[in-house]
């Protein structure tokens, strides 16, 4: 029993290694109004390309897990937008509103993502602007993605991407559902 205990834990704290967590051909249809509009996603390269270092005991404390909440947020966005608005552009830089189909610009930015207790927190932050440069919604959006525990304990560090992955996506659906919401309201 000790050397099996021993190989298990040898297991979990060898090799170290870096492993980058965004998502994989991500993919989803949401039910909502299509408006008229182009939609103008401004996000900072510091925060598209911000990393957060995630270990793990129980997945081996010798990796380091880099999630990356910039580019899960983009990925989203490039989702969700297309199917709201007529035109999607996401763009590192602000930029002056083009002539013709009214504009709408979204500032959005990730203040804060954490991994623990085996799920994501993350806080989004969405300042949206219409085509006389007039805020039309400014908010703050905090989820808490659904736990995978058991599949961190079952599946180690092999599942632990698909762990960050899997709680990540779901708070980040449960923001963009309220934001998606907020939009209506703030465009009607």
């Amino acid at each position: 029993m000790r050397k099996l205990i021993l190989i298990v834990m040898v297991f979990m704290l060898a090799g170290c290694a870096a492993h980058q967590i965004s998502f994989q051909d991500i993919d989803y249809s949401i039910d909502t109004q299509k408006y008229d509009r182009k939609m103008t996603v401004v996000m900072d390269s510091k925060t598209l390309n911000d990393e957060v270092t995630i270990k793990s005991w129980m997945t081996g404390i010798g990796q380091d897990w880099n999630a990356q909440p910039g580019q899960m947020v983009k990925q989203v966005a490039d989702i969700e937008f297309p199917q709201m608005f007529e035109s999607y552009e996401f763009v590192e830089v602000s930029q002056e509103p083009q002539q013709g189909t009214p504009n709408i610009t979204m500032k959005i930015g990730v203040p804060k993502y954490v991994f623990a207790s085996f799920q994501a927190t993350i806080t989004v932050t969405a300042k949206v602007y219409g085509d006389d440069k007039s805020v039309l919604l400014e908010k703050t959006y905090t989820e808490t993605g659904m736990k995978q525990g058991a599949k961190m304990f079952w599946g180690g560090a092999f599942a632990m991407k698909s762990a960050v992955r899997q709680s990540s996506f779901d708070a980040l659906k449960k923001i963009f559902s309220s934001l998606r919401q907020d939009l209506r309201e703030a465009l009607s």
